[in-house]
């Protein structure tokens, strides 16, 4: 997914949703009924994502939707495979944690397993679709036409210029990025550029946008904005938090096509962006990147692991992390000094976010930071740092406001 080499980490500030349960659900739990008892607990925890029309293969809408999956819905609530949430407990505490408590979980599967009754209708309650997305958008971008991936490559980075067209500096405050097709597109990431030199790169390429593996191709530093990987739904960065738009800048898009997994077919992706209402916020943040280019996976490699430790070259506050691997990953965890900040012990490319700390925290000058990456490598040749899907990366970006 990202791309870290273009960046530049080493003069800046090098950094860049509590949780229960987690155990196995009680085999003792009573059976409940449907309404008034196991409903409200889909409601809360399943239909963010299985709605009509939503991402998820199946709608969890109504009792006949349930009892109809509730085979499924056991076997994916037993082994903590949904709600997704993949950080494990003992680190720092997350917002918006989808984990499942203990008896909640027991819940739901005594009730799968044990008939799906029903229950009195009357306590039915009514369903509201889940709140979505950003709280509000200021802005809605997209290339001015489709664009249509390169059939003769398995992966196609390609960027695209949108233009928010502020008149007066805003901080962006919360980001959402929908791919127009998810089964192609790999990552996006979104970078502020000075709209000449956007420009520049995009009337010198025929193609709608520009090919640019290695970052967005611009000259000059890029600025990253946000982004998008499997499993992320609408960003909203911490209160009182936001990142810099320039009068007169422009959003260049990256966007990653992998071929591998589909044919070819026309894209637009669009990007919805939140701004704080005001002209600036009490805590201008930065999305930073740790990434560990020097690792070498043997082929046929089972927990290999590899660790990039930094430290820390001015003080600043941490309010999050965003790990990423590709398909080989295992395992991530990343820490600060002897604090675990976020450990995902059974890596999932298709389930990645942005994870916001609780509280934040505070970082001083020569606090050491630890990026550990464990894979499998089925593979009979040796896997290194890469832009390929059949690559490898070890990065972490922190979200981060420096004092």
């Amino acid at each position: 997914m990202f791309r870290a080499a273009r960046i530049a980490c080493s003069a800046a500030l090098v950094l860049v949703a509590g949780c229960s349960g987690g155990g196995s659900p009680d085999a003792g739990a009573p059976v409940l009924p449907y309404y008034g008892q196991v409903q409200a607990l889909v409601q809360q925890h399943c239909q963010s994502c299985h709605v009509t029309g939503g991402f998820a293969p199946f709608p969890l809408e109504t009792y006949e939707d349930a009892r109809s999956h509730a085979a499924a819905i056991a076997t994916a609530v037993a082994s903590r495979r949904m709600p997704p949430w993949k950080p494990a407990d003992g680190c720092r505490p997350l917002e918006a944690s989808r984990r499942l408590t203990d008896a909640d979980a027991a819940t739901l599967v005594a009730w799968a397993n044990g008939g799906t009754p029903q229950g009195d209708p009357a306590k039915s309650i009514p369903f509201t679709p889940p709140a979505a997305g950003l709280p509000w958008v200021d802005l809605t971008l997209a290339a001015d036409q489709p664009y249509t991936p390169k059939a003769s490559l398995t992966d196609d980075y390609h960027c695209f210029l949108l233009r928010p067209d502020l008149a007066t500096d805003r901080y962006l405050i919360g980001v959402d990025v929908e791919p127009g097709q998810r089964a192609l597109v790999h990552h996006v990431l979104l970078f502020a550029a000075s709209a000449l030199d956007a420009m520049t790169v995009d009337a010198a390429d025929p193609d709608p946008g520009w090919t640019c593996f290695g970052g967005p191709g611009t000259s000059g530093t890029p600025r990253l904005l946000g982004g998008w990987v499997p499993g992320t739904q609408a960003t909203r960065f911490p209160a009182d938090t936001g990142i810099l738009m320039n009068a007169g800048e422009v959003v260049v898009m990256q966007v990653h096509y992998n071929l591998a997994a589909g044919p070819a077919a026309p894209d637009t992706t669009r990007v919805r962006m939140q701004l704080a209402p005001g002209p600036v916020v009490s805590k201008p943040a930065a999305i930073l990147p740790l990434a560990n280019l020097g690792f070498s996976i043997p082929a046929g490699a089972s927990d290999y692991t590899s660790v990039l430790q930094l430290g820390s070259p001015a003080n600043g506050v941490l309010w999050g992390v965003i790990p990423h691997m590709h398909t080989k990953g295992k395992r991530v965890t990343v820490k600060a000094g002897d604090e675990c900040l976020v450990d995902i012990p059974s890596w999932d490319f298709h389930w990645q976010q942005s994870y916001f700390f609780s509280t934040p925290r505070p970082l001083t000058v020569g606090t050491q930071l630890s990026l550990s990456c464990t894979w499998d490598n089925p593979t009979p040749s040796a896997v290194v740092w890469g832009e390929k899907t059949t690559d490898e990366m070890c990065l972490n970006y922190f979200y981060a406001t420096q004092d």
